[in-house]
């Protein structure tokens, strides 16, 4: 029997990507469901805002290039 590991099926999906004129870039992107209960598990939030999930995705992110290039 194989064992599904949590978040497993979480997808983020890049819409896309724009760069500002300061530099900075805007990215668009799209969540599964499976991302959006991973989030409210790991937050302990009962509803997904797309500023917390924003800021989570963000911190996956960083968190994911830490371990990396370490």
């Amino acid at each position: 029997m194989v064992e599904e590991k949590e978040g497993e099926d979480a997808t983020v999906e890049i819409l896309s990507v724009s760069e500002n004129d300061d530099g900075s870039c805007r990215i668009t992107f799209s969540l599964n469901d499976d991302f959006i209960a991973l989030y409210k598990k790991d937050t302990g939030k009962k509803r997904a805002t797309k500023k917390g999930l924003s800021n989570f995705l963000y911190d996956v992110v960083i968190k994911a290039m830490d371990e990396r290039y370490k």
